[in-house]
Order: structure tokens, then sequence, then C-alpha cells
């Protein structure tokens, strides 16, 4: 329960990727925010909407013939739910959602490593700090596009995320989180 407070601060720290409350048709993602505590381990899913824009200047993509001009995930801060409204209510705090209401990740550039396989670089922005992340690929063409998973580790603190302590200390929540995104991409 209170391990799941941390989540908010995983999130800030993440990426990919990020999300909104109602995906239009077509482009989605499904991004899980993890990490640990002091008392246990913790797991947060949410719904991402997805913004494609086919084109030069990238690399031909299973599905997108001309490769991809821009890739960027947009995450309601209030859209991120987790099984426990105190640990919601600690993760938009940490999130400082009334000031900074939405997490973002845009894609800069993006390199083919074999026909299923890329390494994509871009921009995350959590709580009005933004910073490269990078993320290995996994791409499998579909009859709607293309599936692209992957996953990457984040320190909240650089995003100037303070790892939560409640209970006088006894529950502290690790700095390190775990993102992983699952997303459709369509033209």
């Amino acid at each position: 329960m209170l391990a799941r407070r941390g989540i908010a601060l995983v999130f800030v720290t993440m990426s990919c990727a990020v999300f909104a409350q109602t995906p239009p048709a077509g482009n989605t993602a499904t991004v899980t925010i993890s990490g640990t505590s002091t008392v246990r381990n913790w797991s947060c899913p949410v719904e991402a909407a997805v913004k494609v824009t086919p084109g030069k200047p990238g690399a031909a993509v299973p599905g997108f013939p001309d490769g991809l001009q821009m890739v960027a995930f947009t995450v309601p801060v209030k859209a991120i739910e987790c099984d426990n409204d105190t640990m919601n209510d600690h993760l938009r705090t940490a999130l400082k959602e009334k000031t900074y209401p939405q997490i973002a990740y845009k894609m800069k550039q993006y390199t083919m490593a074999g026909n299923n396989a890329a390494k994509v670089d871009g921009q995350l922005t959590i709580a009005g700090v933004t910073r490269p992340v990078s993320f290995d690929v996994r791409l499998t063409p579909s009859a709607n596009g293309i599936r692209s998973q992957g996953e990457t580790n984040i320190d909240m603190t650089q995003f100037a995320v303070t790892p939560p302590k409640v209970f006088l200390g006894q529950l502290v929540v690790g700095k390190m989180v775990r993102v992983k995104f699952d997303a459709t991409l369509q033209p």
C-alpha cells in the first residue's frame, strides 16, 4: 500500500512515455511503472495516447516504409491510477500535478538495429524537468501498423523527484524505477 506511493515518483521519472486519459483509436500505449521500497515491490499501469507522424528523416520501419518523423506520448498525471487512493494522492503530490499536469516524451531520433529492433532517443519531461531518455524497442508488424515494446530504468532524482519516505522513515521508496511500454502505432 505505502510502497505504491512511490509509484508517483516512479512515474515522474519515466519516460515514454507517457499518456492520456482517453487514447485515440489506433495509437495507444500501456505503460507500466514499477519499483521497490523497504516494504515491497510495486507496479502501476497507465494508458497513454500516442501521436505519430510518418515520414522522413527516419529509416524505414515495419508498417512505415518512409520512416517516422515524430512519436510523442503525453500522460495526464491524474490518469495514473494505482489500487490505493492514498498512494494516488502521494503520487500526484510528488509529481506536482497542480503545476505540471502532464508527463511528456518526444522522440528525437531512432536508429534501426536489425529488422525488428531500434534504439530510440528522446526527451522526457516530468514535474517540469526535461532530460534525455533512451529505449531499446522491439518492433512487430501487425495488421494495424506496428507494435512497439520497450523498457528502461530511470533515476527519479534526476527529475528533481525525491523518493518518498513515510511512517517516520520506516517505508522508503527506491530512487530507481522501471518503465515499460507496449504501443500500437498506426500512420
